[in-house]
């Protein structure tokens, strides 16, 4: 027993083989891993997304829809992926096809950060318009949350899905029901680049 146990922590602990994805033609921005690892989407200035086999090392498909650069991604659990680009957009894609399966509007300004809600159903967006835009994945109109004063630069929602995240270029944390309504907020003295729940 005990040697299955040295023979199992040495291999836990052997690293695995790295690879490297060459594709874009510009600095990488976003990047999302689908949930069961074999998949991922990457987001360049160059204004792609790369869609990429990760147990082959292959990209897949390069997808183009974005007129700016790709800020950010997230995968969902459906195997669909979502970026959101400079150019405020923030589009749907199923791997398998080229073009974009859906589109969210709304932002007039870059969208800097995407968060999946617990549920699955919907979709917060952060943009430098100074706004956070929870839409219903379903269809159906977004709430929009104001209140930080300049960009929004990341959002989470907290783990039971009864709070919604955001930070800001305000160097503030504000936590706000994801139906909207009164916020608290956090002053941290400095521009919130990004955020982890």
């Amino acid at each position: 027993m005990l040697r299955l146990l040295l023979v199992l922590t040495s291999l836990l602990a052997a690293p695995a083989s790295a690879q490297e994805l060459r594709g874009h033609g510009g600095p990488v921005r976003a990047l999302a891993a689908a949930p069961d690892g074999r998949l991922a989407l990457s987001g360049s200035f160059d204004t792609s997304a790369i869609l990429w086999d990760l147990e082959r090392g292959l990209a897949l498909a390069v997808l183009r829809g974005h007129d700016s650069s790709v800020n950010a991604a997230l995968a969902l659990p459906d195997g669909r992926f979502v970026t959101g680009g400079e150019d405020g957009r923030i589009l749907l894609w199923r791997p398998g096809r080229a073009e974009p399966e859906g589109r969210i509007e709304g932002h007039t300004g870059p969208v800097a950060g995407l968060a999946l809600s617990p549920d699955g159903r919907r979709l917060a967006s952060a943009s430098w318009d100074g706004t956070v835009r929870v839409t219903p994945l379903a269809g159906g109109e977004a709430v929009v949350i104001s209140g930080h004063r300049g960009p929004v630069n990341a959002v989470a929602f907290a783990p039971d899905g009864t709070a919604l995240v955001t930070g800001g270029h305000d160097a503030t944390v504000r936590i706000t029901p994801p139906a909207g309504g009164t916020a608290r907020s956090i002053d941290l003295g400095l521009p919130v680049a990004g955020l982890v729940v």
